[in-house]
């Protein structure tokens, strides 16, 4: 089983404990363990924010290519305010992205989402509920969210998801328990775009481009954006990264060009 970036931070951790505890007495002993002890645990919370660290496992966030290929990546879909504008625009531009989905929506949304696979888009799994707490699920609660998520995703559009993006992105130990045991993979992201935090497009596009390399992975959303909003960013965003020589591909694609390296 491999080590995980968490593990070595405790065994760390656990050593220098040891040391200090051995080698210094009184005030100074206190002191040094608990600031130890504050920092590991400062180090391991931003594990969980930040994937691309890769604290507690594998996540895809980038893949390492020389190519001038990036991905388009949306969550929490589908959205029928919204998804459908995007996918028309995607079709114009003849481009294909990855939509993680949340389970719930595909299910009240089921043509929406056969919709957005027969485009030739890829369908991940967004959790089934998408609640707030779900990086605090213990590993039963956890696994029965993405497996009913699984399930309903693969009955509405004909496909396995393979890929899991984890609400808010958030991270820990029973994520990467859970999605082994599933076969999925954790994917996050190398370009946060925050276009739910109600910034003006011009200042989302310049968060984005100003980041972007080949094999950069974009997350950006279709739920609970307004279509009109929505389809001013994709469209704007595309045709810079066309400008710049870059191509779209799915999330899949994208992970393939690595392996051709």
């Amino acid at each position: 089983m491999r080590v995980t970036r968490y593990q070595m931070l405790l065994a760390a951790t656990a050593v220098l404990m040891i040391g200090v505890f051995c080698l210094r007495a009184g005030t100074v002993r206190w002191v040094t363990l608990s600031a130890l002890f504050a920092t590991c645990s400062l180090v391991a919370a931003l594990g969980v924010l930040v994937p691309e660290w890769q604290m507690f496992g594998p996540s895809l966030c980038r893949v390492q290519t020389t190519q001038k290929v990036v991905a388009l990546t949306f969550d929490d879909g589908p959205d029928p305010a919204s998804t459908p504008a995007l996918l028309d625009l995607l079709a114009r531009k003849a481009v294909r992205a990855t939509f993680f989905c949340v389970g719930k929506c595909v299910a009240q949304h089921r043509e929406l989402a056969r919709r957005i696979a027969t485009e030739k888009h890829l369908v991940g799994n967004h959790s089934f509920a998408h609640r707030w707490g779900t990086n605090f699920f213990g590993d039963a609660r956890l696994r029965a969210d993405l497996e009913n998520a699984q399930k309903e995703i693969t009955q509405t559009v004909g496909r396995v998801p393979e890929f899991f993006r984890p609400p808010m992105m958030l991270t820990n130990q029973r994520v990467f328990r859970v999605t082994r045991a599933l076969s999925l993979t954790v994917a996050g992201c190398s370009i946060r775009s925050y276009d739910l935090q109600g910034t003006s497009t011009e200042a989302v596009l310049h968060r984005v481009l100003r980041r972007v390399r080949p094999g950069a992975i974009i997350a950006l959303h279709d739920g609970g954006v307004p279509a009109e909003r929505l389809v001013d960013l994709v469209e704007r965003l595309l045709d810079q990264l066309h400008t710049r020589g870059y191509c779209c591909l799915r999330l899949d694609e994208l992970s393939a060009c690595e392996r051709a390296l």
